[in-house]
């Protein structure tokens, strides 16, 4: 299934589906990739305005980079679904000799590792999208400053859901310099995050 060419309503059906993907990784990719669009809304409706000339090349960048980020969102919505599919191979493989459990073993590693990493970097672009918002709220087109502000608040929520998938699949690493490092990350983001989307939000004065 190509996540990225459903539409709307066929996503959104089979993410409630008794299927086991697309799960809160892919949710949390597309809610990026939404956040990310209303920003890049923002700087599409703002450049050419009158009173905005001032801002083109600063729209123009923020139209690029949102781009970027909307795009490799659901690319990455997709890859947490292919993710979970190399887990259940791992959980399949036969196991009945030593040779077989310890192959087992490492692919069960390897598939939780790329299961953990796969939402990382969600939750990492995610939180690249409060520098959008912020542009976008605090020099886009008045009339569009709660979108700007909203795209905060999706990113806020992409990383909180992005890094809760990488945490349940940390319990499965024995690898800890590995979980260490990624929660270490994960916690330096999450610290920050809560007060930029209340500034953004503030910034709209509404």
């Amino acid at each position: 299934m190509e996540l990225k060419t459903l539409t709307v309503q066929d996503f959104v059906t089979a993410a409630a589906s008794e299927a086991p993907t697309p799960g809160g990784g892919a949710v949390a990719a597309v809610t990026a990739a939404t956040g990310a669009a209303l920003a890049e809304m923002v700087a599409n409706l703002t450049i050419g305005k009158k009173g905005y000339e001032d801002v083109k090349d600063v729209m123009v960048d923020l139209q690029q980079r949102a781009q970027v980020i909307r795009e490799r969102s659901l690319e990455l919505a997709q890859a947490d679904a292919d993710a979970f599919g190399l887990f259940m191979n791992a959980l399949a493989l036969p196991k009945e000799t030593d040779e077989e459990k310890a192959i087992r073993k490492e692919a069960l590693q390897n598939a939780y590792k790329s299961a953990g990493s796969v939402p990382f970097e969600i939750g990492e672009l995610a939180n690249q999208i409060f520098d959008l918002a912020d542009i976008a709220v605090q020099q886009g087109n008045t009339n569009l400053v709660t979108d700007g502000a909203i795209a905060a608040i999706n990113a806020r929520a992409a990383v909180r859901a992005a890094f809760l998938n990488v945490r349940i699949n940390l319990m499965g690493i024995k690898d800890e310099a590995f979980n260490k490092e990624m929660r270490e990350k994960m916690e330096a983001i999450e610290s920050q995050i809560d007060a930029r989307e209340q500034a953004i939000v503030n910034a709209c004065n509404l």
